[in-house]
């Protein structure tokens, strides 16, 4: 009888479907987000008077999704969750269950400006009020490097500049040209071959169209915005799909948590026999979304991708467009209008 191996059979992949970039790099169009962040009271996870990120939450959420057969993961360097998914999937590569690093992808971001309610003051955040454009570039750099440390891993799969600017703060013309300066280093690592993607997070279509006037030489392939049934910037999404870039949504389960769920969301998941998140998903996913969804429930994980094998008609996603309430705005962050 030949020897066993000792390792552990390798679970199947869930389904996910790839979205490709205008490089050509092929981008898997769901991910599993990490961002673990108790903004109110909640003694499921915390003491009441706790406000902040939780990494430690990811540790099992990242090894049952590899056991689930997800392999896409978003975070950044402040949610404090590079390392420790650097740990996991570390282990499973020891193991022999994942053999290549391409068989994983890995989105992170940097440039994130300084929050004092959530961020430590030992983890380095970017005070860029404080910098001028040439500092900010010598310090995207320097995250970008302390993004792969925590990782341990030699590349991502996509960096994205983390904030077109701190919210309210600075000067229109400063931020412009510090986004110029930290995109430039992120084309030159591109190049260098530290990522095999770049984009941006919650730039609006003034941010990207400044980026080209001011001389960029890749447009960026991924923009991640909030977008959800109630929140869609129509203006982002279409400029985004008129340019190649593809767009990205987080919070996407807004509107169907903690409030009455909208009828045509019920019919719609009687009608698919699915649940209503999974309607959610397949909406975004059929508007040009690929999507980060943030669980740490195994069964979430799994039924999360079942949303390939239907389609909603356009009578259907014209139902669901009309729940779009964007002047009420997103969960808690800042507008991409609200950045200069």
């Amino acid at each position: 009888a030949p020897e066993e191996s000792g390792v552990p059979e390798a679970p199947l992949l869930l389904n996910n479907p790839t979205t490709r970039l205008h490089n050509g790099v092929e981008m898997p169009t769901l991910l599993l987000g990490t961002a673990h962040a108790v903004l109110h009271p909640d003694e499921e996870h915390a003491h009441v008077g706790f406000r902040g990120f939780q990494p430690e939450r990811t540790y099992r959420q990242v090894e049952l999704a590899l056991g689930a057969g997800m392999r896409a993961f978003d975070t950044a360097v402040n949610y404090r969750t590079e390392t420790v998914i650097g740990r996991v999937i570390g282990e499973w590569f020891r193991r022999g269950q994942l053999e290549s690093r391409n068989q994983v992808w890995i989105t992170s971001k940097v440039n994130n400006p300084r929050n004092n309610h959530l961020v430590l003051k030992q983890v380095r955040m970017l005070e860029m009020d404080q910098k001028t454009p040439e500092q900010v570039g010598q310090e995207t750099e320097a995250f970008f490097e302390q993004s792969l440390m925590n990782l341990n891993l030699g590349y991502v799969d996509l960096m994205l500049l983390h904030w077109p600017s701190e919210p309210s703060k600075g000067s229109v013309e400063l931020n412009r040209q510090q986004r110029l300066e930290s995109w430039r280093v992120l084309e030159t690592l591109y190049q260098r071959g530290w990522c095999r993607a770049i984009g941006v997070f919650n730039y609006s279509v003034l941010h990207l169209e400044q980026l080209q006037q001011d001389g960029a030489t890749i447009v960026p392939m991924v923009n991640q915005i909030e977008a959800s049934i109630e929140v869609q910037h129509v203006d982002i999404r279409e400029y985004c799909k008129q340019h190649g870039i593809v767009p990205q949504a987080y919070s996407a389960m807004r509107g169907l948590s903690g409030k009455e769920t909208p009828a045509v969301m019920k019919d719609l998941a009687n009608k698919y026999h699915k649940d209503v998140g999974q309607i959610a998903y397949r909406y975004l996913i059929q508007l040009g979304y690929s999507v980060v969804y943030l669980t740490t429930s195994e069964s979430r994980m799994a039924s999360n991708a079942n949303v390939f094998d239907f389609a909603l008609t356009a009578g259907e996603m014209d139902a669901i467009n009309a729940l779009n309430d964007n002047e009420n705005g997103g969960w808690g962050l800042p507008q991409p209008s609200a950045c200069l």
